[in-house]
C-alpha cells in the first residue's frame, strides 16, 4: 500500500492517501472504529477519474500515530474531527465531500458542527445521529475488548462483522493494526450522543446510505431519518445485500448511489 504521512498541529501523525487529478475537487473518506483507510481501497478506482480521492486512518489505528499517553480526552468525535481538518489544511485542501463509515460518519458530523463552509456535501452509512446504549451494553462492549484484546477482537470481527468472508479477512487485518487504547477510549464516546439537530440544521447536501442488513443501526435511525426529512437537503437511499461495511460488501452498487449523489451535489445531475 503507498501512502504519505502528515505530522499535525494536533499533536499526531496521521497516515493518508491522495489519489487523482491534482485540480479536481477532494472527495475525502473516513473509516470505521478499528478499520483504517484501506476501508475504502474499493472506491479509490471507480472515484480517482474526477476527484481527488483522499483516505486517511484516524488516530490509533492503522499506521497514524496515537498521543503518548492516551486519556479519554483524547479521543473524542471532535478531536478525531480537528485532526481530519488540520490533515486538509496541511494539504491546502479548502473544501471536500465527505464520506464516512460509522465513526467516520460521526466525525463528518462534527466537521458540521465546527462548521459546515469546509464541506461541500456529507454521505453516511452504517451510522446513526443519535444513539443512547445501555450501561450494561457499554461496559459488555468495553469488557469484550478488554478481554479478547486486539488479536481475539480481529478474530471476532471476522467472524461476525460481515457475511463476506473475504471482507470479514481484510477487516480483521485491519483492526489487528489499531491500538487498544484507541479502541477503548473512542468506545467511552460512541455509546450515547445526538446530532439530531447538526443534521437538521445543515444547508449541505446530504446523504444516508441505509444498508438492509446493517439491523442493529437500522433499529437505531427513526431520529435520523426524520432529521434529514426536515433538512434542506436531506437524502435517503437503500442498499440491498449489504452490511455496515457496505462498501467493501457491494462495492459497484455503493460506488453507483455515492456517484449519483455527488453529481447531484455539484450540480451534475
Amino acid at each position: 500500500m503507498v501512502y504519505q504521512t502528515a505530522a499535525l498541529s494536533t499533536g499526531v501523525t496521521l497516515a493518508y492517501a491522495l489519489d487523482g487529478p491534482d485540480e479536481a475537487p477532494v472527495l475525502c473518506f473516513v473509516h470505521g472504529l478499528g478499520a483504517n483507510l484501506r476501508q475504502f481501497a474499493p472506491q479509490v478506482e471507480h472515484f480517482s477519474r474526477e476527484y481527488r480521492v483522499l483516505r486517511l486512518s484516524l488516530r490509533g489505528h492503522g499506521d497514524s500515530s496515537t498521543p503518548p499517553q492516551p486519556t479519554p480526552d483524547n479521543y473524542t468525535p471532535r478531536v478525531l474531527a480537528q485532526d481530519v481538518r488540520a490533515l486538509l489544511a496541511h494539504l491546502r485542501v479548502e473544501t471536500t465531500h465527505f464520506v464516512g463509515n460509522s465513526l467516520g460518519g460521526l466525525v463528518g458530523y462534527e466537521l458540521l458542527k465546527l462548521g459546515d463552509r469546509q464541506l461541500l456535501s456529507l454521505t453516511t452509512f452504517g451510522t446513526t445521529a443519535e444513539l443512547h446504549s445501555s450501561r450494561l451494553t457499554y461496559w459488555t462492549v468495553i469488557g469484550s475488548f478488554r478481554l479478547l484484546g486486539i488479536k481475539g477482537l480481529a478474530a471476532l470481527v471476522e467472524r461476525t462483522a460481515t457475511e463476506d468472508r473475504a471482507v470479514g479477512q481484510v477487516l480483521a487485518q485491519m483492526y489487528r493494526s489499531a491500538t487498544k487504547e484507541a479502541l477503548l477510549l473512542i468506545a467511552r464516546h460512541i455509546a450515547d450522543y445526538d446530532y439530531t439537530s447538526t443534521v437538521r440544521e445543515a444547508r449541505i447536501p446530504m446523504l444516508l446510505i441505509q444498508c438492509a442488513r446493517d439491523k442493529e443501526i437500522n433499529a437505531a435511525q427513526p431520529s435520523t431519518l426524520a432529521a434529514l426529512r426536515q433538512a434542506p437537503h436531506g437524502s435517503v437511499v437503500a442498499l440491498e445485500n449489504a452490511g455496515h461495511f457496505a462498501n467493501m460488501e457491494q462495492p459497484l452498487v455503493f460506488n453507483e448511489i455515492l456517484r449519483g449523489f455527488l453529481a447531484q451535489a455539484r450540480g451534475d445531475g
